[in-house]
């Protein structure tokens, strides 16, 4: 084991701005941990100043900090440098003899390897600042939301980087706001809460459902209305009105036209109400409505998503299992 958090903790003034956070990144594997952009933004303001956290509140690599690369959304370049002159800048800033063709490969810069960077667009800006992960040494890396605005070819890049990194043998830990992107990119995935890290169980095609239900008497369908509660009102929503429902920490909630609402269904109940209007179980924290699906995304032979044609163009995990499954049920 070369990197773990230990109960480590962030309270100040009696307030816990960073709550009990205990995890082991194991060599070559990809840990990927969704939480509140509030608590990604505490523990990388501890990771930039690791004198604040105790010694026993997490385990290092022989080499300590120095070990560490913190991928940020802050990370800046120089607007007056090529691709190209900021490549070799950071090779000879950390004293590597990097290999230039193989990082603008894996990154897809080569058609902008004489750009200068205040000419890139911000997703060919992110590919670059991700290339630095291949060129500074280290044993651990931690990515903060490293998928945020980027577009699907970058995505595809950094999902590749990731895989390559674990394939070295190293440590990789990314911190992301949305569950989706967790399961994406995570070989193992986690919620962080409040109430410390759980878990997130591999979903293995057996749609398991973690409270008990009572088999309903009937199985009549009756196209009738979805329930949601926002404060002291009840919204009533057609069903074909629901891009996608997703259950997180013991809640179901439905999302409509970019908003979140919650249900007191869960979402075994709803994938049985729903499912004869087109609904389908991509996920096992995840119900779709199949008339909302524009692509299905092949990150790779084990990681697969759907891309909705919804306003804010969402995408949601699909599983291994069910890929096959769904090809079937739309006859691809």
């Amino acid at each position: 084991m070369v990197f773990s958090f230990n109960q480590l903790i962030k309270v100040e003034q009696n307030t816990v701005l960073l709550p009990e956070l205990s995890l082991s990144v194991p060599n070559g594997e990809i840990i990927a941990v969704q939480t509140e952009n509030e608590y990604i933004q505490h523990a990388f303001d501890l990771f930039n100043h690791p004198q604040q956290i105790k010694k026993d509140m997490i385990t290092l690599p022989e080499a300590g900090f120095q070990s560490i690369y913190l991928y940020q959304q802050t990370d800046g370049l120089y607007k007056r440098l090529t691709v190209q002159q900021m490549l070799r800048f950071w090779s000879k800033l950390y004293g590597q003899q990097a290999d230039i063709e193989q990082i603008l490969n894996l990154c897809e810069l080569q058609s902008c390897v004489s750009k200068k960077t205040k000419q890139l667009t911000l997703s060919e800006q992110r590919r670059l600042q991700l290339a630095l992960a291949l060129i500074q040494p280290a044993e651990v890396y931690i990515f903060e939301d490293p998928s945020l605005m980027l577009d699907l070819q970058s995505k595809h890049v950094l999902h590749h980087l990731l895989v390559y990194l674990a394939k070295q043998g190293r440590a990789v830990l990314l911190f992301t706001t949305t569950l989706e992107e967790a399961i994406r990119l995570g070989s193992k995935v986690y919620r962080y809460s409040a109430r410390g890290v759980h878990k997130v169980e591999e979903d293995t095609g057996e749609v398991g459902e973690e409270i008990q239900e009572e088999e309903t008497a009937s199985t009549q369908v009756q196209l009738e209305k979805i329930s949601a509660k926002v404060e002291d009102k009840l919204l009533l929503f057609h069903p074909l009105e629901i891009d996608y429902i997703e259950a997180r920490e013991g809640h179901t909630f439905l999302f409509v036209n970019n908003e979140e609402f919650a249900s007191s269904n869960t979402i075994k109940t709803l994938e049985e109400r729903l499912s004869p209007l087109g609904f389908f179980r991509c996920h096992r924290s995840y119900l779709v409505n199949l008339q909302r699906v524009r692509e299905i995304i092949i990150w790779s032979k084990n990681s697969y998503s759907l891309s909705l044609d919804n306003p804010s163009k969402s995408t949601i995990p699909l599983s291994k299992a069910n890929y096959s499954k769904l090809k079937e049920q739309i006859q691809l």
